[in-house]
């Protein structure tokens, strides 16, 4: 893998696209796509802005390390830290996840039962 790969926000855009095409491979996948997408769109909106992630991890009261962490999708940013980045950088708090939420992408499948198994409306009896 290329080791300057994602330093524009072009790059980070196709990146992003990348991953929502992986999104239903399994739940667990899922998971880590999201937490990859919300980093690599903090590390979209902080080299737009022009911030080191020194800046960034001082805001927020963390290591830089940490920072590199979230950019590369190996923590989850928590919910708490997220409203503050949003606020640093003035931008809604879905910000991060918005490409997820642009696609409509769901964790849970459409036409679930309670118990997660799908309804066949047909066979059932009337």
């Amino acid at each position: 893998m290329n080791k300057w790969i994602n330093r524009t926000p072009d790059e980070i855009n196709h990146s992003i696209d990348n991953l929502l095409s992986e999104w239903n491979i399994s739940d667990e996948h899922n998971k880590k796509v999201y937490t990859k997408i919300s980093g690599l769109q903090l590390r979209k909106i902080r080299i737009v802005k022009g911030w080191t992630q020194t800046r960034v991890s001082k805001k927020l009261k963390v290591s830089f390390q940490q920072i590199q962490k979230y950019e590369r999708g190996q923590n989850s940013i928590c919910s708490i830290n997220e409203k503050i980045l949003s606020e640093i950088f003035e931008v809604e708090k879905d910000y991060f996840i918005k490409p997820i939420l642009d696609r409509d992408l769901r964790f849970t499948p459409n036409k679930r039962g309670e118990n997660g198994y799908t309804i066949h409306t047909e066979n059932v009896a009337r």
